[in-house]
């Protein structure tokens, strides 16, 4: 079975060419009872150019050709009533069609569909128009059906790998930041253009989770996958606060450098960068935890949090040390923000209910 199956995408044969296939198909079987148009070709091609990935493209896709097929052929209709058929009247409806959806500011895909529709009516006349209409209708929605009811994408697999490469990259970049003691410029930089990836792939992750949800959203089966989807949102949400919380210990630690000495404060160093590492290795068992939330995961993710939780503390005793003002607000900065991480991969909660969400 498997083998069959890689011959079948070695040969192009795709979930998605196959349901894109089965759609057109049916679009031409409904159409040929419900239109009067003998050749109802229309309605497979709308299948065709309607069926996506997702079912939420899908379904955006159908609506822009059924909005933009009814926009043109009423545009058409118009000016075809008043004017024939000649280089001037197709200026003029392709003038309006396009002023029409740029003032409303309707995507592009709703103004060239408008445009194409109301030419080829102002071409064929008035019969063609209605079936055009009923055509676009039954093609888009039996596409949208076949991708929601025919095996519907999942996008959860996409969002974990994301999630999980999330997790592993904010735990480097936590980690790298002990770099930014050194006031070399350049391996600032290098670490200014690291957070500025996690941010990104942060944003990344949160969109991968939105498509999750919406394909969910058009489907009424796959219970499991709605609880599932719920506890990677819950991941990214944390992850999302965490790389915040990075952000301002990049801050903080660049703040702290410039005004401390690196050489006869080193102890009182170290023992922040032994707290930003271990804190570091949180993250990172957080992500295979969210990832997989077996009972080993979330035992080595107890003991990291109480190992941080207990270097935190002992850092505490850093700022009894120091009498600058200015130093005792970055230092409590920067434990404040760790703290927070660690309530954010689990905290309090997980060590004393033994759960992750």
């Amino acid at each position: 079975m498997k083998k069959g199956l890689e011959v079948l995408l070695r040969l192009g044969l795709t979930l998605q060419v196959l349901k894109t296939a089965i759609a057109a198909a049916l679009s031409w079987t409904v159409s040929t009872h419900l239109s009067q148009n003998d050749y109802p070709f229309f309605a497979p091609l709308a299948a065709v150019l309607t069926m996506q990935v997702t079912i939420a493209g899908s379904l955006q896709k159908g609506f822009y050709r059924v909005t933009g097929v009814i926009g043109g052929v009423v545009i058409s209709m118009l000016i075809g009533y008043f004017l024939k058929l000649n280089a001037g009247s197709i200026m003029l409806v392709v003038l309006i069609s396009m002023a029409v959806t740029t003032a409303f500011k309707m995507p592009a895909g709703v103004t060239s569909q408008v445009c194409v529709s109301s030419i080829l009516v102002l071409a064929f006349g008035q019969g063609y128009a209605f079936s055009r209409i009923i055509e676009t209708i039954i093609g888009s929605a039996i596409a949208v059906l076949t991708n929601a009811l025919l095996v519907p994408p999942n996008a959860i697999p996409a969002a974990e790998e994301l999630l999980l490469k999330l997790s592993n990259q904010a735990a480097k970049t936590l980690k790298d930041l002990v770099v930014l003691w050194d006031r070399n410029l350049s391996h600032r930089r290098e670490i200014q253009q690291e957070v500025k990836e996690l941010t990104e792939r942060n944003e990344k992750g949160i969109d991968a989770v939105v498509l999750a949800r919406e394909n969910l959203r058009f489907t009424p089966f796959f219970t499991k996958r709605r609880i599932r989807l719920t506890h990677l949102e819950t991941g990214m949400k944390h992850l999302n606060h965490i790389t915040l919380q990075i952000r301002g210990i990049a801050r903080g630690i660049r703040d702290l450098s410039s005004i401390i000495d690196t050489d006869n404060d080193s102890e009182e160093i170290q023992e922040l960068n032994r707290a930003i590492e271990q804190t570091a290795v949180c993250v990172a068992h957080y992500g295979e935890t969210v990832i997989n939330p077996s009972a080993e995961n979330l035992m080595i993710l107890i003991s990291s949090l109480k190992e941080a939780q207990k270097i935190q503390s002992n850092c505490l005793v850093i700022l009894k040390r120091y009498e600058s003002l200015t130093i005792l607000r970055d230092v409590g900065a920067i434990l404040t923000d760790l703290n927070r991480i660690l309530k954010e991969t689990g905290g309090q909660t997980v060590i004393s209910t033994g759960r992750v969400f």
